[in-house]
């Protein structure tokens, strides 16, 4: 790689459908096969040579922070921005801007992948977002390597995001300049409309943890992946 990237994780949420479970700790850092779930995350960029991680947290930041700290224990070079109240995905990285210089990787706390990162960087110099296939539902469209159209209440549409993408900051300038609002419902719609969101399609080998049934299933799953390492 030729070129700086940082790696934004937005680790805020408060966890909501997984009922008591984020009562006491924040989504991201519940212990699954003996590590915070987090933990593996940051691992799966820092294996890529990804190691300037921001965390966007939120809800809970406290225990986040007390865990990771500055990210020496763990290989990588963290630096954080703390919401004071909730902004959305777009609230938090407009806020984060000042940290994550001209390219960032903008991923998610509850999502892990265990994937060629570093070639994913190196492959593409615009914006550019992760699809597979939908199995359920669907919010993207694809057509001739780039997204065409982005609808997160377009269940029918053929694909789905895969849960991380790489942008330039300048796209930042798009969001609202105040107040709440969503990465994902803004930047992703505007950016397919005008054919200058870039589409690579990836397969479904991902562990996600936003419902107690995926939770289960990443728990069982990374279990059996411990007991046989």
């Amino acid at each position: 790689m030729n070129r700086h990237v940082t790696i934004a994780i937005l680790a805020g949420g408060f966890g909501t459908r997984l009922g008591d479970l984020t009562r006491d700790v924040p989504k991201p850092m519940i212990n699954i096969a003996g590590r915070p779930y987090l933990e593996r995350v940051i691992d799966s960029f820092a294996r890529c040579g990804l190691r300037d991680i921001v965390l966007l947290t939120g809800y809970r930041a406290d225990a986040v922070e007390a865990h990771f700290g500055d990210g020496t224990a763990f290989g990588v070079r963290i630096a954080y921005s703390r919401e004071t109240e909730p902004l959305g995905t777009g609230g938090a990285i407009r806020d984060a801007r000042a940290l994550l210089g001209e390219h960032f990787v903008m991923t998610y706390g509850d999502v892990l992948r265990y994937f060629d990162y570093d070639r994913f960087v190196a492959a593409h110099d615009e914006p550019c977002l992760a699809v597979y296939p939908r199995q359920n539902v669907g919010n993207a469209e694809v057509e001739g390597g780039r997204v065409i159209r982005f609808d997160k209440k377009a269940p029918e549409l053929p694909f789905i995001d895969a849960g991380f993408s790489i942008m330039p900051s300048s796209v930042i300038d798009l969001l609202p300049q105040h107040g709440a609002c969503s990465f994902e419902e803004t930047i992703f719609p505007l950016l397919a409309a005008e054919r200058r969101l870039a589409a690579e399609i990836v397969d479904l080998d991902f562990f996600d943890i936003g419902t107690p049934e995926e939770l289960a299933r990443t728990r069982a799953a990374l279990e059996k992946q411990r007991s046989v390492d």
